[in-house]
């Protein structure tokens, strides 16, 4: 026999807080804490804060510009780079998916950053304290399907010329629930092959919310809309003997045209601008990314 204390509904879980709005059926998870912890650990609790977490068009790389001088690399030997990568990560992975895109790049440095890398990692916590209030609201009044979204960035990395793809997933009105920015795993040879990719990748994040769903109580009850911002990706889609064009993409990024076929997901197409994945590829001017961090679910509520 084990003796049980019911401390009543969950407020703070592993770093994350939980705000319900029961009449509103609203659930808001955020951390406001982890990221004062973060800016006092690195000294950056009075710094200013900026727009975005990267700035437009910035370029990372593992080789430097210009070749680091002696003091330089003395310097770099006691930058904590390595454990703030660790921090962000947890925070884009929790409840901040506006830095996805951020920690995706900055993680491919752990064992070659340099000062640039420093500077771009700082940048992300100047953004995080003007925006350590937001909240992920999820929930809603109205029980609505999944709702996904995928884009690419080709070609963006400038050592092995991989592109990131994205996808992201909604429940209706509520924010996200899945997200994620990664590098590919292969070179696209064109704009086209990168989308097609993303596609696919969101593809089996979509099957696999269709069937945690169902087994919550909530079946799905039509093909899961998937949008995506690149024609020749969608006509690949819909394509069962596959384009002569794409004879040279692996066997199981076709996966996606399966899930068409057999009415699982219903691939779309959406404009750049209101693609919402666009966000998790890409540094976007603020105006844009302002606008799109909205459609993830992430503003201040009461």
């Amino acid at each position: 026999m084990w003796e049980i204390s019911d401390l009543g509904e969950a407020q703070f879980c592993i770093g994350i807080a939980i705000e319900r709005d029961l009449a509103n059926h609203y659930i808001y998870l955020s951390q406001t804490a982890l990221i004062d912890r973060i800016l006092v650990q690195f000294h950056m609790t009075d710094a200013n804060p900026v727009t975005t977490p990267m700035e437009a068009g910035v370029s990372l790389s593992k080789f430097p510009a210009m070749p680091l001088t002696g003091q330089e690399e003395l310097e770099l030997k006691t930058i904590p780079y390595r454990r703030l990568i660790g921090r962000l990560m947890y925070l884009a992975v929790g409840t901040h998916p506006d830095i996805s895109l951020a920690v995706t790049k900055l993680s491919q440095f752990l064992d070659c950053y340099n000062l640039s890398h420093w500077l771009a990692a700082k940048h992300v916590l100047h953004y995080l304290i003007g925006t350590r209030h937001l909240k992920l609201r999820l929930g809603g009044h109205v029980a609505s399907d999944i709702v996904g979204f995928s884009d690419a960035s080709f070609a963006c990395c400038p050592d092995s010329a991989r592109s990131i793809g994205a996808y992201c997933f909604s429940l209706g009105e509520s924010g996200v629930v899945s997200w994620c920015a990664r590098k590919q795993k292969t070179v696209a040879q064109s704009s086209c092959d990168a989308e097609y990719i993303a596609v696919s990748e969101a593809a089996r994040e979509a099957m696999w919310l269709r069937m945690l769903t169902a087994e919550l109580g909530f079946p799905p009850l039509r093909a899961t809309p998937l949008l995506c911002d690149n024609q020749a990706a969608l006509v690949l889609t819909e394509d069962p003997s596959f384009h002569t064009c794409a004879k040279h993409i692996n066997t199981k990024w076709h996966y996606i045209c399966e899930c068409t076929e057999n009415n699982s997901i219903a691939v779309s197409y959406v404009p750049s601008r209101d693609n919402v994945a666009d966000i998790l590829t890409k540094a976007l001017p603020a105006q844009a990314f302002l606008r799109l961090r909205s459609f993830l679910g992430l503003c201040t509520y009461p």
